[in-house]
């Protein structure tokens, strides 16, 4: 194995809910099967909102670096599409819930523990 083809770890960063920028930390872990799942949470109006990632697919394109996931959380679910770094260092990514445009969630590595 030629160095990581998965994300793991915990990212800081922002993700938009509600029309403001939010802070953000999300953990990605590898489970049994290769697949990837997660946590997340965020400050909304300075609450704490928890949820869990689940991995949906591979988009194809052989890189790894471009992943499909479920969010869900105390609002609902949706669609996370998420692109890493080729060292998996941050992500650039988006998500909505249903048919609603697309927002912003990203993240960096970070060494901070989600509670």
């Amino acid at each position: 194995m030629a160095g990581e083809r998965a994300p793991s770890g915990t990212y800081c960063g922002q993700l938009s809910s509600a029309g403001v920028l939010s802070d953000a930390q999300t953990h990605f872990e590898t489970d049994a099967s290769g697949t990837i799942i997660g946590k997340y949470m965020f400050s909304d109006q300075g609450q704490p909102v928890h949820g869990e990632l689940a991995e949906t697919g591979d988009d194809g394109d052989g890189s790894d670096r471009t992943r499909t996931f479920m969010w869900r959380d105390k609002y609902g679910y949706g669609q996370l599409v998420v692109t890493f770094t080729p060292d998996f260092s941050e992500f650039e990514g988006k998500w909505n819930a249903g048919a609603s445009e697309f927002l912003p969630w990203n993240g960096r590595r970070c060494y901070q523990t989600i509670s």
